[in-house]
């Protein structure tokens, strides 16, 4: 390798580990990240990003495994996503399917299945919206739990279920 190569090597080093000090990123993330800077600098050096990416991987700061059950876990925090939107955001983010169906079996689960945090987040929005007559009621928040990556069936089930036994 010679000089200029190593120079664009420690740069994008530098730059990658900055990038993942933030929060975990999927190997798609960073490739695309140091891509751009790449193209920035006006420098094609795809020898040296695919250098900088398995010295990453060697260093664990790339594992897509470990990234999902991240990103899972954010989701179904504070402000809960259906597994619909979180296995779109995993796909979007470049993880492979079989990884995306195992983290998120694997994630909702027990405590976080998809139907209680369908009720946490019915619960939250209730309150906005309680002084609307129910049919209007029930429309927004099953309108919400769908765009929140909830299926219909599960929308529909938690809407019913918390405001029948109001």
């Amino acid at each position: 390798m010679d000089i200029d190569q190593s120079d664009v090597y420690e740069k994008l080093m530098a730059l990658a580990i900055r990038f993942v000090s933030y929060r975990p990123r999927s190997e798609k993330e960073i490739r695309d990240y140091l891509a751009q800077k790449l193209s920035r600098s006006h420098t094609a050096a795809p020898l040296v990003l695919s250098r900088v990416l398995i010295r990453l991987r060697e260093l664990h700061y790339i594992n897509d495994q470990e990234f999902s059950i991240w990103w899972v876990g954010q989701r179904t925090g504070r402000k809960p996503k259906g597994s619909r939107m979180i296995r779109m955001e995993l796909a979007r983010k470049g993880i492979a399917p079989e990884i995306i169906d195992e983290v998120v079996y694997e994630g909702m689960r027990g405590e976080q299945s998809e139907v209680n945090l369908a009720k946490r987040v019915v619960s939250k929005k209730r309150d906005a919206w309680k002084y609307l007559p129910l049919p209007e009621q029930k429309r927004k928040l099953v309108d919400y739990l769908l765009r929140s990556g909830f299926s219909s069936e599960i929308s529909w089930g938690v809407v019913d279920d918390i405001l029948t036994n109001v």
